[in-house]
């Protein structure tokens, strides 16, 4: 799914820390850390030193984790 929304982004760049089923990116680069400025978004892209001005960025869970370490809902 297409976000723009930081907060979001936030949480799924912390699964993506933890858990290794959940990706963000942007285009075909891995986001590692996103921040607002004056209403746009910026993000920073793996391997790059700094902040790149983006529209969106796309972030990616699967439906089933085939470790089943990222299946959250199971842990109750």
């Amino acid at each position: 799914m297409q976000s723009t929304d930081i907060e979001e982004i936030k949480a799924a760049l912390w699964e993506q820390a933890y858990h290794p089923c959940t990706r963000v990116q942007w285009g075909t680069a891995q986001v590692m850390a996103v921040r607002r400025n004056r209403g746009q978004l910026f993000a920073q892209l793996r391997g790059w030193r700094s902040f790149r001005l983006v529209e969106s960025v796309t972030i990616e869970r699967a439906a089933h984790c085939p470790t089943g370490a990222c299946d959250l809902e199971d842990a109750n």
